[in-house]
């Protein structure tokens, strides 16, 4: 068994190979990614045949519409659970249990088990969590009591979180998420946004995560056209194409605070 895991990416195949690379090795047979990417140039759709070549056992499927293709993959695993992971997380930090562990945490009251999340990630918070119960590295907390978009409160994120598939569902009820605050939020985002507003629709109180985070998000620069990058996503691009990687050791990953992070890197040419 492993966890169905949709991945969505546009532009970021280098990212993406960050990511792939640290699923692989920080949390090795737990995840089952589903790529669904988008590329605007042939120099972008370059980078996502060298990822795909790169890493065979995962599923690579070219967008055709977002939405329908987020719907077409939770129905398909309706019966289950799912992780959701956007192409700039990082599995920073390895977690060794099996697929059937993390699913078993999940008990009826448990909304979602959120990797993002931990005692560590005080950033964007009004207070620290609250445990209601423990159970070895994981703690369970209600997540009702921290306001919508407060960090511990924020209860539908696509940076490495696991749900049941059919409660997703019966929360979203086929909306096509068009009735958003923020018009010129990308499509994840606007899906967070309906999540947030309709939160009390959700009937079960829990959100598990573990003590001390396992994932966080390294915006080094991003699609949405109105905010700035770190680093050029063409440049990127560019430099993956031609043979070089962001090397994971070379991020330093101590203190996080929270669950979004720019920490250095740098990149070191492949192995041939």
């Amino acid at each position: 068994m492993t966890i169905p895991t949709l991945i969505v990416s546009k532009n970021r195949s280098c990212q993406l190979r960050l990511l792939l690379e640290s699923l692989y090795f920080n949390a090795t047979g737990i995840f089952k990614p589903h790529i669904v990417w988008t590329a605007t140039t042939p120099e972008f759709e370059t980078g996502y045949e060298k990822v795909e070549a790169e890493f065979p056992q995962a599923i690579f499927t070219r967008e055709t519409y977002l939405l329908v293709d987020f719907y077409h993959f939770l129905k398909k695993h309706q019966d289950g659970h799912f992780a959701l992971f956007m192409d700039d997380c990082i599995f920073y930090k390895p977690l060794r249990v099996s697929p059937e562990e993390l699913i078993s945490k999940m008990d009826n009251d448990t909304w979602c088990l959120s990797l993002r999340l931990g005692n560590n990630t005080t950033e964007n918070t009004e207070k620290p969590i609250v445990p209601v119960s423990e159970d070895g590295d994981f703690i369970k907390y209600k997540f009702k009591e921290y306001s919508p978009y407060d960090n511990y409160g924020f209860c539908f994120s696509w940076d490495g979180v696991i749900y049941k598939t059919q409660d997703v569902l019966d929360l979203f009820d086929d909306d096509d998420f068009t009735k958003t605050t923020n018009q010129w939020a990308i499509l994840p985002q606007k899906i967070e946004n309906f999540t947030q507003n309709n939160r009390d629709k959700i009937s079960k109180n829990l959100i598990c995560c573990p003590k001390q985070s396992h994932v966080v998000s390294m915006n080094y620069n991003t699609t949405h056209s109105a905010v700035g990058n770190y680093h050029p996503i063409d440049e990127l691009n560019r430099r993956y194409i031609y043979g070089q990687i962001i090397d994971f050791s070379s991020i330093e990953f101590e203190d996080i605070e929270g669950t979004h992070a720019y920490r250095g890197f740098s990149m070191r040419q492949q192995q041939t």
